[in-house]
This record gives structure tokens, C-alpha cells and sequence, in this order.
């Protein structure tokens, strides 16, 4: 085999939990796929998934054998109780649910630490869209096109038609490349606009038949109906090219599979054309590849795990906006914070709690008395996030040098859009000249970012 050939992956037990996680939201799918990949990484055991009840008393059995309810475990890491192993599933410090499996104590649980992962995300995710009531439907409200849901229906009506006539069928991933970054230098506003022009510019390049679906935050899916692969590979060549002449040079990659040459099944299809479109983007982004097996490798269970892991922030705030309403002011201070957040040194992570936690810290309870207003919003966050992001926020009402950096971070963001900063250059000016009178109540280190972010703004940087 020619050393740029990349070696055929063995599945791993948690192929199938990371298909069920992108496949859609039906979280009792989502459960059962968590006990069988534990089943299968502990050789078979017995196992149980739980989720916790809406009035956080109880955990209820969702998958698996098992008593219908237990009481939430009190440790934050799996425990051993007579023959059975205990793993709470954690979600922004807090227990979503919990896997049962009945297992000895000197079991190896280290395989289970990405499926617990998996597992807690998947719960908020369903709770979250649960939350934003049926508009989120199948449809994108961003793009108005079809969203994951939907193209898992389309996909599914579109491979049994061509199993039925025996035709083909390519699938398609597509990817906006250097979205996040572009997010991060120009603003969601910016970023929104991108995605509708790479949504408009898709679904207007192919058939009426063909099927053309935002299913990610970054992400569009297409379904082909009678296609080839090297025929929808060229497809998606026009379409990038007409994309990078209608957003001044912003590129897109992706990747192609098709039935019968690549696979049969969706989880097959979908996960080949994503090999493809990694591959695509691992050349340098801006092209379309077809799967090939002797050349591209479908990506591994763990590889798109993190993929999932890296999209929860973007899906979340998605679904808040959807839950509350679409809120340009909240947007803003998020952005903000994000940005100063960034420019201060603290981590990806902790940037994208900040950022969440100041998006709720504005949804909340806009206007009104501030005391109040931190108290209500700090208890939302701590339900959200977590008791330290609460603190945060009733730290950053009530400043003083010894808050966390995180806390200055967002009284900075929230001061600047409350004085209409976000609104206009001259605005930027008026709010920023403000802030300077009252220096004494924001941070330094966090005013400097502030002005870095401005002046680069200014200069189209």
C-alpha cells in the first residue's frame, strides 16, 4: 500500500452512540446506543441508562433493564455498589442521568469516560430542543432550510427509493471553512449572514428534487437522488466556486459518498462523506472530495466525538435563541465577552463558558433593577452552567479587584452594549469614552481588549 494511504480503522463500541448523537434528537435511541457501546466495551455486561427527572428528584430509567427509578448518586465519578458500577453522567457539574452496568469492581472503566461524555450531552441537547417547542421542527430558522432532523427524513425517504429501483444516491458534507474564526474576527451578525449566503447559494445550484439541509452550526448536508459520486463531487465544485465569488472570498469543503459504490446504510453514508470532507479540509479547504477507500478513511468514532464535543456551545446558544427568542443585544454582550475573554489569555473553554454566561446574564432579565437582575440571571447560569459561573456574574454586578477575571470580562461586555456600543461606530465611541469616566468600575487589562477589539473593527482587520 503507498504510504500516503491512510490504514483501514476498526469500529470501536462507541461508533454507534456517536451515529445516534448526530442522527437526530430521539433520546431514547440515543440511550440505548449508550448501553450497547458499554455492553459491548465491558464484553457484554448488563447495562442500564437513567436521565434525570425534570424536577431533578429522581433518575428514570430510559434504556437498558432496570428498577424505573433510583435516587441520584451523590459522588461526581462512577462508584461501585455490590456487583454493579454506577457512572454519572455530568454536564456543566451537574448529574443529567446515570449509567448502571452491572460490572466487577476491578472492571476497566476507561473506555466509558467518552461515552459518559456523549451520554450527558446528548440529554441537555434533547432538553434544550425540547425547551424551543415544535417551531425547531424540522426546519432551520437561521437559514430556512431543512435542518438535521430534516435531512435524516430526507435521506432516509431518498435511500430507500434508490434501494427500491436500484439507482444511485450521493450524500454530501459541507463545511463553511474557517467559520469559527471568522465568527470570532467579525461577529455572529457577520457570521449569520455567511451562512445564509452559503445556504442560498446551495440549495439555488441544484435540482428541485435534491435536498439541501443546514445540520450543523456550521454545516450543510445534501442529499442527491440518481447521482453519482464523481458527478455530485463536480456539483459541489460549482457550488463552492459560486460561494466564493458571493461571500468575497470565504470558501467552503466537502466531502461526497454514494450508494451503492461507497456504502448502504445512512450512518455508512454520512460517515464516509464526512471522512471526505475532513480529508478535504485537511488539503487546505476550498475543494470537494469522493470518498475513495484507498485513499480516504471514514473518520473514527473518536475523531467525530470531538467534533460533537467542539459543536455543544454553538448548539446550545442556537437552541436558547430558539427558547427565548431571538435576542441581538444578548448576541452582542456575548460576542463581546467572547472577544475580550480571548484577548485576556483565558482558555477556549473557559472563553465559551463566558460567553454562554453572559448570553444568559443579558436574556434573562433585561432592564430592571440590577441586584435583582444578577440574582435571577446568576441562579439561571448556575442551573445551566454551574455554581462558579453564577458567581461570576453577581461578582461582575458588584466589581471589585479580587473578582474573577471572568467577572470583568463581562461587566466589561455588558456596560459597553447597555450604553448602545454594539450599535454604531459613533456609539462604539460614546460608550467607550463613558467607560473611561467610570474606570474605576472596570478592569483594566479588560478595557484595553475592549479598545483592541474597536480599533481593529475600525480598520477592517
Amino acid at each position: 500500500m503507498p504510504m500516503w494511504r491512510r490504514p483501514r480503522q476498526s469500529a470501536s463500541p462507541v461508533d454507534a452512540l456517536v451515529e445516534a448523537c448526530e442522527s437526530g434528537l430521539d433520546l431514547p435511541a440515543v440511550m440505548a446506543a449508550v448501553c450497547k457501546a458499554v455492553s459491548d466495551s465491558l464484553s457484554g455486561v448488563s447495562t442500564a441508562a437513567y436521565v434525570l427527572s425534570d424536577d431533578g428528584t429522581n433518575l428514570r430509567l430510559a434504556a437498558g433493564e432496570g428498577a424505573d427509578e433510583l435516587d441520584p448518586p451523590e459522588p461526581d465519578r462512577p462508584v461501585h455498589i455490590g456487583d454493579r458500577w454506577l457512572v454519572p453522567l455530568i454536564s456543566a457539574r451537574r448529574t443529567v442521568g446515570c449509567i448502571v452496568t452491572h460490572a466487577p469492581a476491578y472492571a476497566d472503566l476507561s473506555g466509558i469516560r467518552l461515552i459518559a461524555v456523549l451520554a450527558a450531552q446528548a440529554i441537555e441537547s434533547a432538553r434544550l430542543w425540547e425547551r424551543a417547542g415544535d417551531s425547531s421542527g424540522t426546519q432551520d430558522v437561521l437559514t430556512g432550510l431543512p435542518n438535521h432532523r430534516g435531512f435524516e427524513r430526507a435521506l432516509a425517504r431518498e435511500l430507500a427509493r434508490a434501494m427500491r429501483g436500484g439507482v444511485p444516491l450521493a450524500v454530501a458534507m459541507v463545511d463553511l471553512d474557517g467559520f469559527q474564526e471568522a465568527n470570532e474576527r467579525h461577529g455572529h451578525a457577520a457570521g449569520d449572514e455567511l451562512l445564509r449566503t452559503a445556504g442560498r447559494c446551495l440549495a439555488s445550484g441544484v435540482r428541485t428534487y435534491d435536498n439541501v439541509s443546514r445540520i450543523g452550526p456550521d454545516e450543510f448536508g445534501l442529499v442527491l437522488p440518481g447521482m453519482e459520486p464523481e458527478v455530485a463531487r463536480a456539483l459541489l465544485e460549482r457550488l463552492a466556486a459560486a460561494f466564493a465569488s458571493s461571500a468575497q472570498g470565504a470558501t467552503v469543503s466537502a466531502g461526497v459518498a454514494g450508494f451503492p459504490a461507497d456504502g448502504d446504510t445512512q450512518g455508512e453514508l454520512v460517515r464516509l462523506a464526512t471522512g471526505a470532507l475532513y480529508w478535504a479540509r485537511r488539503g487546505g479547504g476550498g475543494r470537494a472530495v469522493a470518498y475513495d477507500s484507498e485513499v480516504v478513511e471514514a473518520l473514527s468514532a473518536e475523531e467525530r466525538a470531538r467534533q460533537l464535543e467542539r459543536d455543544t456551545y454553538e448548539r446550545t446558544m442556537r437552541a436558547l435563541e430558539a427558547a427565548r427568542g431571538q435576542s441581538a443585544s444578548s448576541r452582542a454582550v456575548s460576542e463581546y465577552a467572547g472577544h475580550i475573554a480571548a484577548q485576556v489569555g483565558l482558555s477556549p473553554d473557559r472563553t465559551d463558558r463566558v460567553r454562554l454566561a453572559a448570553f444568559l446574564y443579558d436574556s434573562t432579565t433585561p432592564g430592571g433593577d440590577r441586584d435583582e437582575r444578577a440574582r435571577v440571571a446568576s441562579k439561571v447560569v448556575a442551573n445551566a452552567l454551574d455554581a462558579e459561573a453564577a458567581e461570576w456574574l453577581l461578582a461582575a454586578h458588584d466589581m471589585n479587584r479580587d473578582a474573577p477575571i471572568e467577572s470583568r470580562v463581562i461587566a466589561v461586555a455588558a456596560a459597553f452594549v447597555e450604553s448602545g456600543g454594539h450599535l454604531s461606530s459613533a456609539g462604539a465611541g460614546r460608550a467607550l469614552a463613558d467607560m473611561w469616566q467610570r474606570r474605576d468600575e472596570f478592569d483594566p487589562g479588560c478595557m484595553r481588549a475592549l479598545e483592541t477589539l474597536l480599533a481593529d473593527q475600525a480598520a477592517g482587520v
